[in-house]
């Protein structure tokens, strides 16, 4: 039997299960804002089975938070999360989205991501707690612009 995946824009009754999947892949959550402005899931039975966030500096954005649930991988689903964020992206002004990763480099890049150094890095993104402490200094850093 075949079920579908429904995406839609993350609430506040979302948090708990977010925090789950994401602590699961090791992925931070301290810093996570609970009213999850600017963050989709994905649905399967009514379980979270992904998630993608984004964090808005002015006409930046920061992508965090972007997980699919290991039994729910390579079917499309990251791919309709990312986009997703981005059109929620560009209708919020955003120009251009910077997102740091320790696992997903070439899948990112596939999405149009460049690495860049971290000079590259608007100042206001670089005050986020992710570029302060909570990924490790050795993470690549991509961008995209929108």
């Amino acid at each position: 039997m075949q079920t579908t995946v429904s995406l839609q824009k993350a609430t506040a009754q979302d948090f708990e299960s977010i925090c789950q999947l994401l602590l699961a892949a090791q992925l931070p959550t301290s810093d996570l804002n609970p009213l999850l402005e600017n963050f989709f899931v994905a649905i399967e039975e009514n379980q979270i089975v992904g998630v993608i966030g984004m964090d808005q500096y002015g006409h930046a954005g920061l992508l965090r938070s972007a997980i699919v649930h290991p039994e729910h991988r390579n079917t499309g689903i990251a791919t309709a999360l990312v986009s997703q964020l981005t059109e929620h992206a560009k209708l919020n002004a955003v120009n251009a989205l910077y997102l740091i990763t320790n696992t997903a480099e070439s899948y990112f890049q596939q999405k149009g991501f460049a690495k860049i150094s971290k000079d590259a890095v608007p100042a206001a993104v670089l005050q986020s707690k992710e570029f302060n402490g909570l990924c490790p200094a050795s993470s690549s850093i991509m961008f995209r612009k929108l």
